[in-house]
């Protein structure tokens, strides 16, 4: 071989190590398995604190890029913090979009004053120690501000903020701070306030390795704004799937100077950079690369043919990360499937919940308690401690009012959580958000559902359509109240479109009794086969006509013979009394003597000629 060629050779051996394994094709995640990663922080876009005069006023102002279904607060007071001011505290929150705002934390039993925008729709009846009220209030921090100042000479502490998941706020005043609140850009609020965030960006690519076994996970967390004394990152990892018998990889990336501080209870495989602790255990720092592709590579390389997944999460300025992962999930039998995976997978399954105007039903199969081991029932509670659930049939049920057992109505939604523990730790936690159904009764002339009127016809099919937005429900019956006649409607086919679900109802064959007014109720019931009512009912006035003869219903025999009775009767009264006119002007004529007149024969003749032309039937009688 020629000394250029072996040259050559020996730079493309050298080459081949530095070149980087070939890396995967990231995907922007659509699992959901990452759903629940969030990044807690201190930082705002704007805000500032106040020097703690005569009363604490708090203002948050809230913008949402994208769309939340709740904005969720927790608002809570130290006891080191004392007795509370002789005024109570003001909380301002304010938000640009209608999204309803739940309230939770130990701050709910102070008398707290809370003001909101008057665009938001929410109940917060629950909050009876607060004095609530809605008001016009600006959008713009620094206008949000000066109202404040305005209302309240000074403000404690401001803060704006977006796209937060849910929002800490700690009631503590600086006793040292500046004497009047000042606007600055990327605030670090610290001890008053932290909030929880979505990742910035999670993306996973799948490794084309023929019998993966495990995945990898890379939490990249920089700070663009970093506070100059915290450098510790709390980190708790979960895996949602376990315990996993080939446990998962994470790969822990901090800047320079951040140490990590891990909160694990999980079989893992952790590298962090920085040094890092575990339970007051001390962890040496590892060499991490700086890049995504440089990281990507690294757990690639390590991983190796066993990887099936790495992702990607990358995160801002976070002061604490919830990370959660999985397992792969491998082929084994039924019979040797372990506890908590038949525990997890049955509750999920048979788990559903439901509601309306005045309660909050949450079942599942009663196997449950098998699956997972528990040992009482007291260990299915709800928000509360005080409400466990009980056993009916084959199902475990946990029944609440709509305002007890820590329930909250929001924005025509029921809040409540679901909370199972197996030897004191916590093993399933979910928030249950009901929305309380609708449902709309209408009475028609035609099949094709035009001319909606409140009129049942008694000689044609009357139509009824009840519609609601909630596929998961059904209506049992509809029926037609009439005096103490109840009649059931005929249920006709259900039709499905893009905003509702219908279902018909009609009259045909029904003998609708003679009668001016009636009721329709119609009963509107949860599709799942629970052993427990759950039902909404809705009623409508109608009128029932005959078609034939709107204006009149028709005479009944009663009233003909009473008619035929009544006229006989007038009849013969009247023949009695003209019989009486008759007899007393009859004896009037015989008793009246015959006039003459004195003197000649024309005066004779005159009076013959009146006489004689006398033809009514008393004269003639009375020459007889």
């Amino acid at each position: 071989m020629k000394v250029p060629q072996m040259l050559l050779l020996v730079l493309c051996l050298r080459m081949g190590h530095s070149v980087p394994v070939p890396l995967c094709d990231l995907q922007e995640d659509s699992s959901n398995v990452l759903s629940d990663n969030v990044a807690k922080h201190p930082l705002t876009i704007k805000g500032c604190v106040g020097k703690f005069s005569s009363r604490e006023v708090y203002v948050l102002n809230v913008h949402y890029t994208r769309n939340m279904m709740l904005l969720q607060l927790e608002v809570s007071r130290d006891s080191l913090e004392g007795e509370m001011p002789g005024q109570p505290p003001v909380l301002i929150v304010n938000t640009d979009t209608e999204v309803p705002i739940y309230i939770t934390g130990s701050a709910n039993y102070l008398p707290v004053i809370l003001q909101y925008p008057r665009s938001v729709i929410s109940t917060l009846d629950y909050l009876v120690h607060w004095n609530v009220s809605q008001e016009d209030l600006p959008k713009n921090s620094e206008e949000l501000l000066q109202w404040a100042k305005a209302n309240y000479s000074e403000v404690t502490f401001f803060a704006e903020l977006q796209n937060p998941k849910k929002i800490y706020l700690d009631l503590k005043h600086d006793k040292t701070g500046p004497e009047t609140c000042m606007l600055q850009d990327n605030f670090q609020a610290m001890d008053i306030l932290q909030a929880d965030y979505n990742a910035a960006e999670i993306q996973t690519c799948t490794v084309p390795n023929a019998e993966p076994i495990k995945n990898a996970y890379i939490v990249h967390v920089t700070h663009q704004h970093p506070h100059p004394s915290h450098k510790e990152i709390d980190i708790n990892v979960f895996i949602n799937n376990g315990p996993c018998r080939h446990p998962p990889m994470v790969y822990l990336k901090s800047e320079e100077g951040y140490s990590w501080n891990i909160h694990n209870n999980e079989d893992i495989g952790i590298k962090a950079s920085g040094n890092s602790t575990l339970h007051t255990f001390g962890i040496p720092a590892e060499p991490l690369p700086e890049t995504r592709d440089e990281l990507l590579s690294v757990a690639r390389s390590n991983g190796g043919t066993d990887l099936k997944s790495i992702s990607y999460i990358q995160v801002f300025d976070a002061r604490s990360v919830r990370l959660s992962v999985s397992c792969v999930s491998e082929e084994i039998a039924p019979t040797t499937k372990k506890p908590e995976d038949q525990c997890l997978k049955l509750i999920n399954t048979t788990l559903h919940y439901m509601c309306n105007e005045e309660k909050l039903i949450i079942s599942m199969s009663k196997e449950v308690m098998k699956a997972c081991n528990l040992q009482s029932l007291e260990e299915i509670t709800s928000e509360s401690t005080e409400c466990s659930a009980e056993i009916v049939e084959d199902y475990i049920l946990l029944s609440t009012s709509k305002a007890e057992c820590g329930g909250r109505v929001v924005n025509n939604q029921i809040i409540n959580s679901l909370t199972i523990k197996r030897d004191d730790k916590q093993i399933f936690y979910k928030i249950l958000m009901c929305e309380i159904p609708t449902i709309k009764v209408e009475v028609f002339q035609y099949p094709n559902f035009t001319l909606p009127t409140k009129t049942f016809n008694a000689d044609k099919i009357t139509y009824v359509r009840v519609d609601t937005t909630f596929i998961n429900r059904s209506v049992s019956k509809c029926d037609l109240s009439v005096g103490d006649k109840i009649l059931t409607l005929k249920r006709d086919r259900p039709q499905l479109s893009a905003e509702y679900f219908s279902w018909i109802f009609n009259t045909e064959g029904l003998s609708l009794p003679e009668s001016s007014s009636a009721k329709l109720s119609c009963a509107f019931c949860y599709g799942y086969d629970i052993p427990v009512d759950c039902c909404l009912n809705r009623s409508l006035d109608v009128a029932i006509v005959n078609k034939s003869n709107p204006q009149s219903r028709g005479l009944g025999m009663e009233s003909v013979l009473g008619i035929t009775f009544g006229t006989f009767l007038i009849g013969a009264l009247l023949t009695a009394a003209l019989w009486f006119i008759y007899t007393r002007t009859r004896s009037s004529f015989k008793m009246q003597p015959v006039p003459t007149m004195p003197g000649g024969s024309e005066s004779s003749s005159t009076n013959h000629s009146i006489d004689s032309t006398q033809s009514t039937p008393c004269s003639t009688s009375s020459r007889a």
